[in-house]
């Protein structure tokens, strides 16, 4: 059942729109999880970063060469879901190709039989009797577990993106609450629009200070149909 805060004085402080609130349309419970006693309120920003990944991969049907995907080491930055590798260019006992995340996105190039480490991913595709050609592929499924922590432009796990905005905590309540130390805490936040957010009540770790850094933020919280407007 989607939990739906009910304080709407506190939200409005920072959603000043969001589509269907009453549905949680726009809202999603998530497992946050904190190395040390953390304080979220309502619009902390939060990362998401990725435990417990492993993955399996599958030639797709029809291909020509017949190299094989050896083992599939998945890290913090791999999302769920489902990457595509395809076959971009062909050379003898060799070859060119590219891996887009389950969103469509291009995460990295890489050569046959040379190893490949790009978003979260660390693999080698070997080169096999007959080589592959332009259109040959892979789909590769990663399964864990997602979880929530406060976004830090210093983080190397995957949680230096935006992944979603606090409402409430996980029984709906928007007000101030405590994550505990390496607990899992169910939170209710804001993952996607459309949405508009109030850019003077978003809560911001320390490390995300610069011009730069937070033009970034909003350009990912854009991404997902969330405009983080000057509003009062």
């Amino acid at each position: 059942m989607t939990v739906v805060a009910t304080d709407s004085a506190r939200l409005s402080n920072v959603v000043k729109h969001e589509y269907e609130p009453g549905l949680g349309w726009c809202r999603e419970k998530v497992t946050a999880y904190e190395a040390a006693l953390t304080t979220y309120q309502v619009g902390t920003v939060l990362g998401r970063f990725l435990t417990g990944g492993s993955a399996t991969s599958t030639a797709n049907a029809g291909n020509s060469g017949d190299g094989t995907m050896g083992t599939v080491t998945v890290g913090a930055l791999a999302k769920t879901g489902i990457y595509n590798l395809r076959i971009v260019a062909a050379a003898t006992n060799a070859g060119t190709f590219v891996v887009t995340d389950p969103s469509g996105e291009y995460v990295g190039q890489g050569t046959v039989a040379v190893a490949f480490n790009a978003g979260g991913l660390s693999f080698t595709l070997a080169d096999g009797a007959n080589d592959f050609v332009v259109g040959d592929g892979f789909i590769i499924t990663v399964s864990g577990t997602e979880k929530y922590k406060v976004m830090k432009a210093t983080a190397i796990d995957g949680s230096a993106n935006f992944a979603g905005l606090v409402i409430a905590d996980g029984a709906g309540d928007a007000g101030e609450f405590s994550v505990a130390a390496t607990t899992d805490t169910p939170v209710l936040i804001l993952k996607c629009g459309p949405a508009i957010v109030g850019k003077e009540s978003l809560v911001l770790d320390a490390t995300v200070n610069t011009t730069a850094e937070k033009a970034q933020l909003y350009a990912e919280m854009a991404a997902v149909g969330i405009l983080v407007n000057d509003v009062v």
